[in-house]
Parts: C-alpha cells; structure tokens; sequence
C-alpha cells in the first residue's frame, strides 16, 4: 500500500516536473513577446503624444476676427461695420447676427460671396484680411448688439472680438470708437435718402502712386461699368461707391435735362480724396440698352453723362467707346464725383458727344468701334454719256467737211 502509494508519488512529481518544464518554456517564449509588445507599445505611445502635441498646436491657431462699428448713429442712417481676419486658412466663413431692426445693404465682397437670411449675413472669404459692410440704423432709439464667429478651413470656430455696441439717439453723427477708425479711403457718406437707393454697389482697390487703377461694377443694376483715374499718391485701400437712385438725387433741386435713363451718386473714397493732388484724368464708364433707345425712339449720339456741381448739371464730355448686340458703351471725363445721371439730351443744338472717339484709358471694357469708311466717296465723277455724244458730233463735222472738199 505505502509501495503503490510512493510510486503513485514518483509518477505525479514526474509529471508534475514535466508540466514544470513546459510552463517554463511557455513562460520564456510569453516574456519574450511581451518585451517585444511592450517595445512596439512605447513606440506607438511616443507616435500617439507626438499627434496629440501637433493637433493641440494645430488647435491653438484658431481664426480670428475683430470688428470696429460706430460708437453711435442716428435713427435711420447708413453706417459701415468693418472686420479684421487673420489665421482662416486658403477660406473661411464670418457670421455676423445683425440687430432687429437694423437693414443689411451692401459690401465690399462681390454678391457672390455673401448670403442674407433674417438678421444673419455669412461672408465667405478667399485670401481677403479685412471687409466692410453697409447697413441702415433701425428707426427706433436705443442701444443695440453686434453678434458674429469665424470659421476657417477646418471647421474651427472662434468669436468676432471687437466692438458690439451701438446706440442709436436722434440728433447725433456718427462717432467712431476708441478702438479703430477706417482707413484712408473708405466710402464717403451721401447722405441720400433710403427710400431713394435702388441698388448700391461698392468696391474697393489698393490705391498705388503712378498706377492707373480701375474699378469694375458687374451688376445688371448698375449702369456704371467701370471708373478709373491716374493715382498720384498711394492711399493703400480706398473704396468706390455707386448708388443707383429710384428718383433724382436728394442733393439736387432739379432732374438732369432731357430724359433721363438713370440717376446715381458716385463717390471715392472719403471727402476730399478725389482732388486733382491725389489723382488725374479721372473717366466714367457706362453703358445703355439698345432696346431703351429703341423703346424711346433716342438717337445714340444724345447720350450724356451730367454732372451736379456747383449748384447746376453740367454736361460732361462723352464719347461712344463701343457697342454689342444688346447695348452702347460710352465714357465721359468728369473733374470730380457727385450726384450723376445718364440722359438722353432732347435738344439737338445741344449736345457734347463725339462719336468714335478714343477712350481715355487704352484697354477698356467695352470693345472700341470701328468706323466703316465710305468707298464710293473718293470715285471720280465721270459722265461716259455726254463723252459719246460729243465724240459722234466731232465725226460728224469731219465727214461734211470731206465731202465739200471733195
């Protein structure tokens, strides 16, 4: 019995030495593998940090805005809120929430760049580091908030910083915060009635010195296809305003003579910028439907551009640049920017168009006309029928002649 029980024993330690063995073994190849895990392990943790650092870096460079408006305006009155943008990628997006009340009306992104719904203006960015935009007062006095975010091209986001008040009180100006201002160009005020602007459009170029600088106005709305003048200072960023009138301008007593096509106010840059020290030989651009001269039974060489100065229109010259399918391409020089209006003049003593003339600026928008030259005008002026009879008369005197002689 203690026989069989000791050799049971020796069997069970063999065996259980044996499994020893393997566990051994087993361990060994487990350890080795795990050093092997744990090396790969660190590795992939420094690669882990290392994204985490570069994606915290990435976070802290978020979009930034800043806004500078008026500190206060008057009921009703059209102001300009400017923003500042840095750090928005290849594009971007601002959101600006615009109080109750207050009208969006324009800015100097193209319309293809900006969307209005309510009170809600995105303005979608491509390189741009600042813009403006225009808007009417509400009618109603008190204190009012600007509200808005960046977002860049990531789809970070960030708060609009800057100024966010406004108040609005009868029987102020315009007042412009501590914080900033415009800059040396900026849309000069007309001080034109609501009510009155059809359309406004706005632009803005780098005024450089020596360079001929040109805005271009697109919209369908707006007869005015371009302005452009000689810079003879630089006055970095300065902007152009056209305002497409329903009526004649507030500024003026009376309506341009004859029949007016369309009524304007153009203004560049802030007062006292379009003066004959800070650029030369400024022109205007526009253009006039055939099918209005059609309509109207107007001849194209009654085409005007006028000019409300010193207290009367004045009738500026205008040439004929060009012509399409569907409408004529004039220019005019003007000494200054005011209140204008496209007219056909009436009275036809009365006129300064010169056709076919060359425009101001070589390269305009509007494609030059060439005139045809008459052929038949320098054809000498021949009569072959008297020729002939005179010759037969001539024949007929020698052969009397000859016979008498005979």
């Amino acid at each position: 019995m203690v026989v069989g029980i000791f050799v049971v024993n020796i069997f069970v330690v063999g065996d259980t030495i044996k499994t020893l063995n393997v566990d051994s073994r087993f361990i060994s190849r487990v350890s080795k593998m795990l050093y092997f895990n744990m090396r790969s392990c660190r590795i992939i943790g420094l690669a882990l940090l290392l994204l985490l650092l570069v994606s915290t870096g990435a976070a802290l460079a978020v979009p930034i805005a800043e806004r500078t408006l008026p500190a206060t305006v008057a009921p009703g009155e059209e102001f300009t809120v400017t923003v500042e943008v840095f750090e928005y990628g290849p594009a971007g997006q601002v959101i600006e929430t615009f109080p109750a009340g207050f009208v969006y009306n324009n800015s100097t992104l193209g319309a293809g760049h900006v969307a209005v719904e309510g009170n809600e203006v995105t303005f979608t960015l491509l390189g741009e580091e600042s813009f403006s935009y225009y808007i009417y007062a509400s009618t109603t006095e008190g204190d009012y908030n600007f509200d808005g975010y960046i977002k860049d091209f990531d789809m970070n986001l960030s708060d609009v910083t800057g100024d966010t008040d406004v108040t609005v009180r009868e029987g102020t100006t315009t007042e412009k915060t501590n914080s900033g201002g415009s800059s040396n160009g900026g849309s000069g005020a007309s001080g034109e009635t609501f009510e009155n602007i059809g359309f406004k459009d706005v632009k803005m170029e780098n005024i450089i010195g020596g360079a001929v600088i040109s805005y271009t106005f697109d919209e369908e709305q707006n007869a005015i296809d371009y302005i452009k003048f000689t810079a003879l200072k630089n006055y970095g960023a300065v902007s152009t305003t056209v305002e497409v009138l329903k009526n004649r301008s507030a500024m003026v007593d009376e309506s341009a003579p004859g029949l007016v096509y369309s009524n304007l106010n153009i203004w560049v840059g802030k007062v006292g910028f379009a003066t004959e020290d800070n650029i030369a030989h400024p022109v205007i651009g526009f253009s006039v439907p055939k099918a209005w001269l059609t309509k109207n039974e107007i001849n194209e060489d009654a085409i005007a551009l006028y000019r409300h100065s010193e207290g009367k229109w004045n009738n500026l010259n205008t040439i004929k640049i060009g012509e399409d399918d569907s409408y004529i391409y004039f220019e005019a020089e003007t000494p200054g920017f005011s209140p204008f209006a496209i007219s056909a003049d009436t009275e036809e003593d009365d006129t300064s168009i010169v056709n076919d003339a060359e425009p101001k600026y070589a390269g305009s928008d509007a494609e030059a006309e060439t005139p045809i030259e008459d052929e038949t005008a320098n054809e000498p002026n021949n009569t072959p029928g008297i020729s002939g009879i005179l010759s037969v008369m001539l024949l007929g005197c020698a052969y009397v002649f000859s016979k008498r002689k005979n």
